[in-house]
């Protein structure tokens, strides 16, 4: 990135960092640095404005760029991102209550305290997204879910972002084509989540005391099955059930999966398969051996070959994985 170019990025955000360590902005505490750290902390007018600008800028300029969440689930490079990652922490939310109860909240918000801020003003039915590491407009983009919900159940629409266009267009659920871990977003990389709304539901004071026992009794179990430590909580998706007929439910776990096939404890170099959790790959944070990009994909491919001679069972990351450089930026002419 050149002179000039650093230059306009300063014009819009004056709060630009260059050669940010990105090891510093994920759960796995893996990755080099970043040309350019821009950090959105609110989304109003005037940001989403110089937001349409920078994006106008980024690709006129043929510079890569990554919209980054809470981190929790992206794998960087150890040489870095080449080029400018945005990380959206604005963190405002709305609840209101008219015919229908709803929440509004831009993309920044951390998930568990947003469950915690609903929770607080009565409305229940969001608890069970307590458990999910990262931001409201990652979970939207992967329909991040847990406990048997996902964030398709209970999402009304979404203000998206189109980088390409500049435009900002609210979305339905419908129209985003929710799957499992999927989204219209996540297959279009080109748009962005700058806020959702979402529907509240009050519980009955005997569906409350239930509701808070099961959430409870699924924190504890997370406690015991999940490992602490630095991971991006499970790697692989799980596999489509439709898909494999002759398997049990327990068998459409891919932690299940990894572990008939004797991984648990795999170590390469600084990272390791976790021996509570065979879906979790962890960077054991050795100062004298740290884990590399390198390492945690050594493990997935490993895993990935072994499960499917076992199982003829294709796993899928959930996990994205960012490359150092993605594309050969051009010299920008302004």
């Amino acid at each position: 990135m050149n002179k000039v170019q650093k230059q306009f990025l300063v014009s819009l955000f004056p709060e630009v960092r260059f050669s940010e360590i990105l090891a510093n902005h994920c759960t796995f505490r893996i990755g080099g640095p970043a040309d350019a750290f821009i950090e959105i902390k609110k989304l109003d007018a005037r940001s989403r404005k110089n937001l349409t600008s920078l994006f106008k800028f980024l690709n006129k300029s043929n510079i890569p760029f990554f919209v980054l969440g809470g981190g929790s689930n992206v794998l960087f490079n150890d040489k870095g991102f080449r080029g400018v990652v945005v990380k959206i922490t604005a963190n405002e939310i709305s609840i209101k209550s008219d015919q229908q109860n709803w929440l509004e909240a831009s993309s920044g918000v951390n998930l568990q305290f947003l469950t915690k801020q609903a929770n607080e003003k009565g409305f229940q039915n969001l608890l069970q997204f307590a458990g999910i590491p990262g931001t409201l407009g990652g979970a939207v983009r992967g329909n991040a879910g847990a406990n048997g919900i996902e964030i398709k159940d209970v999402l009304v629409s979404a203000k998206i972002l189109n980088t390409k266009t500049g435009a900002i267009k609210t979305f339905t659920n419908k129209q985003l084509k929710f799957t499992y871990r999927n989204s219209y977003i996540k297959k279009n990389p080109h748009l962005i989540v700058l806020s959702a709304k979402l529907k509240l539901q009050k519980f009955s004071k005997k569906e409350a005391e239930e509701k808070s026992e099961l959430i409870a009794k699924l924190s504890n179990r997370r406690k015991e099955t999940q490992p602490w430590g630095l991971s991006a909580g499970s790697f692989f998706k799980n596999p489509n059930p439709s898909n494999h007929p002759t398997l049990t439910p327990d068998q459409f776990k891919a932690g299940y999966l990894i572990d008939q096939c004797g991984l648990k404890g795999t170590r390469i170099d600084g990272a390791i398969i976790s021996e509570k959790h065979a879906n979790f790959f962890q960077n054991l944070n050795d100062p004298l051996n740290p884990a590399t990009q390198k390492d945690i994909l050594a493990l997935a491919t490993k895993a990935r070959k072994a499960v499917y001679k076992k199982f003829k069972i294709r796993l899928e990351e959930e996990v994205q994985i960012v490359p150092h450089s993605p594309k050969s930026p051009k010299k920008f002419k302004k």
